[in-house]
């Protein structure tokens, strides 16, 4: 399983330098370099927010602003399922009080939609690797406030297929996992594995994503016994989410949990 291409590590997110605080070096013989050195710049040290693109005035880490990430649609905890994290009231939503999940207790970061929406497209879909670390802080810091990694024993990135983590270069799952455990001490174990590969979750109605990933997760033996916390970028049925710790619970774990970074709202 890919895990990251390349260290997302604070050290990424430094001081924007413009093309006008390049160039201004003209006098004293290096303004000439800038225009060989900016599409480098760019790349390494974004000057635009990944969220609103304007030129980041603020650093607010992982390429964003620090007005984008105050202005993401957070989730209550407390007002949402406890299994799938719908925001409900706190009560159990209507599908899972039909079929209960193998997921016990579920929390979500925020609302996937406006500039949550972005940011995940970004990580996921866009190469942004280096937005797991300000998106692990969040993660590890909802595990602390609603106490759902309390007692676990290791968190578990739900993978995703091997050939779209060859196209991205990195499992945004595992990069979120890794990026949480570090945090919160607790190990990141790789106990879940594709059996086949799937169409994305995404391109499929609501009524077809159960099927999709029936029977699609193979865990391991290791999981027999353990209070495991399932890690994934997001759930929109909770499809893929409830596969997941179906396999894990048929493996024998004691316990499964659910930290995810986006919940989307209830479809029509």
């Amino acid at each position: 399983m890919l895990r990251i291409r390349r260290p997302a590590r604070p050290r990424l997110e430094c001081q924007v330098v413009s093309h006008e605080e390049l160039s201004g070096n003209a006098s004293e013989g290096r303004g000439f370099l800038a225009p060989l050195f900016e599409p480098l710049l760019s790349l390494v040290v974004p000057s635009r927010c990944a969220v609103c693109e304007a030129p980041r005035a603020g650093l607010g880490g992982g390429g964003v602003c620090r007005a984008c990430w105050a202005a993401l649609p957070l989730l209550d905890a407390g007002l949402a399922c406890p299994h799938c994290a719908l925001p409900t009231g706190g009560a159990p939503c209507a599908s899972c009080r039909l079929h209960p999940p193998a997921v016990t207790r579920a929390a979500a970061f925020g609302l996937y939609g406006g500039g949550l929406r972005t940011l995940h497209h970004a990580f996921k879909f866009a190469g942004w690797d280096l937005l797991a670390a300000p998106l692990g802080v969040r993660l590890a810091a909802l595990a602390r406030s609603t106490a759902i990694a309390s007692g676990a024993d290791a968190l578990v990135p739900v993978p995703s297929t091997r050939r779209r983590n060859r196209e991205r270069g990195y499992d945004p799952a595992m990069l979120l996992a890794d990026e949480t455990g570090r945090l919160l001490s607790m190990p990141c174990r790789a106990l879940l594995s594709r059996t086949r590969e799937t169409p994305p979750q995404s391109a499929l109605p609501a009524a077809e994503r159960r099927g999709n990933v029936k029977g699609a997760f193979a865990a391991s033996s290791r999981a027999r016994g353990r209070v495991l916390v399932l890690v994934d970028d997001v759930v929109t049925t909770g499809a893929t989410l409830f596969a997941a710790a179906r396999a894990l619970r048929e493996a024998g774990a004691r316990d499964v949990r659910a930290l995810v970074l986006a919940r989307t709202p209830e479809p029509a």
